[in-house]
């Protein structure tokens, strides 16, 4: 099988599941990463340190090239355009693909016209680019033209682990409030773009009609201590468990013991919580930001409401608790959505047939 190069963070939880499950279908991976970590089957070299933030990135590409000729891959795959993207592209070794995560498209380039400029000369270097929804892939084409394809790749679950619990499901009463409590609950970083503090707030008047609710927060972050804080003020501190980063091996433990996923997002590139909380077969709530408005069909497998709208988010909050039975059909359909889109081993087979389709090229 080929060699592959990828130039990603490998502490990352998704850089982590693309090299395994390419090294397990006999691709030889190398990751030059700026972060460390241990994989199985994988080789990571750590890009050393020169001084800090985006000047070291130009500052490391001559060990970049150096290393990259060593290894002698058959390909080259950048993941985060405006960081390793460039580093791919300043090698100026072909064949490369570059995949864009999200605020290197949606962020970077808003900057100034300087960072816009970059970004396009990024993307022009890159033999194929790529995409993990349609409103990125969208964005994209406002730096490329529409002549330039992008390839449509999500970073799909294993639905084998996020699933259901053996058995768990059992029909629920059609309707009606009872005691039992309703459970909601989200894994993500805690920072700002996430929205935790409108979770926290549209929590707070639900659980003042609805004292038999819960709200589980799964991450770690700078605004850690700001949320807790704003729990405290609106006296629901009690009723919110806080379970810190979870390795990815507990996240669909954490979303089989909830209800309801909320995602209240500020900005969002794909939606892998939301896909995540479906294939556990649980309703989501979501804003109605970037790729989450594509992963989730609305009334189907969730709810979508307006960005920063406590009120909304509250009153969606407050159908579901209303409804167990829809809470079911959600979850039900919601699992069959990820079964038939974002399937993960059905991801990986579409960045292989990209992979092969490029090499071709390139004999």
């Amino acid at each position: 099988m080929a060699k592959l190069c990828l130039l990603a963070n490998a502490a990352s939880s998704h850089t982590e599941k693309w090299a395994i499950a390419l090294s397990q279908r006999g691709w030889e991976v190398d990751i030059l990463s700026f972060l460390p970590a241990e994989l199985p089957q994988v080789k990571v070299h750590l890009i050393p340190r020169l001084a800090g933030d985006k000047v070291d990135v130009l500052l490391r590409q001559a060990w970049v090239r150096k290393k990259v000729a060593e290894i002698q891959p058959d390909l080259i795959h950048a993941h985060y355009a405006t960081s390793f993207g460039l580093l791919g592209a300043l090698t100026r070794r072909h064949p490369l693909i570059i995949s864009a995560w999200g605020s290197d498209i949606f962020s970077f380039p808003r900057i100034s016209f300087l960072h816009q400029s970059l970004l396009k000369w990024i993307l022009s270097h890159a033999d194929v680019l790529c995409s993990s929804s349609d409103i990125m892939a969208i964005e994209m084409h406002r730096y490329i033209g529409l002549q330039q394809g992008v390839e449509i790749i999500p970073f799909g679950v294993d639905t084998t682990y996020f699933s259901p619990a053996p058995g768990e499901h059992v029909p629920p009463p059609k309707s009606g409030v009872t005691d039992t409590p309703v459970v909601f609950g989200v894994a993500k970083g805690l920072h700002s773009v996430y929205g935790l503090d409108l979770l926290i707030e549209a929590f707070s008047q639900v659980h003042e009609r609805f004292p038999q609710t819960l709200l589980r927060i799964a991450g770690e972050g700078p605004e850690r201590r700001a949320l807790e804080g704003l729990a405290e003020k609106l006296g629901v501190a009690d009723c919110i468990e806080w379970l810190g980063r979870l390795p990815n091996t507990d996240v669909a433990d954490l979303y089989r013991s909830v209800d309801v996923v909320v995602v209240p997002s500020r900005q969002e590139s794909f939606g892998v919580t939301a896909v995540e909380g479906s294939a556990c077969a649980r309703p989501v709530i979501a804003s109605r930001v970037g790729g989450l408005t594509e992963v989730i069909v609305e009334g189907e497998t969730g709810l979508i409401v307006p960005p920063e709208s406590i009120s909304e988010l509250g009153k969606a909050m407050e159908h579901l608790i209303k409804d167990p039975a829809l809470r079911d059909r959600m979850g039900q359909k919601g699992r069959a959505h990820v079964l038939r889109h974002y399937d993960w081993q059905k991801n990986v087979t579409q960045m292989e047939l990209v992979y092969e389709r490029v090499l071709r090229a390139h004999i």
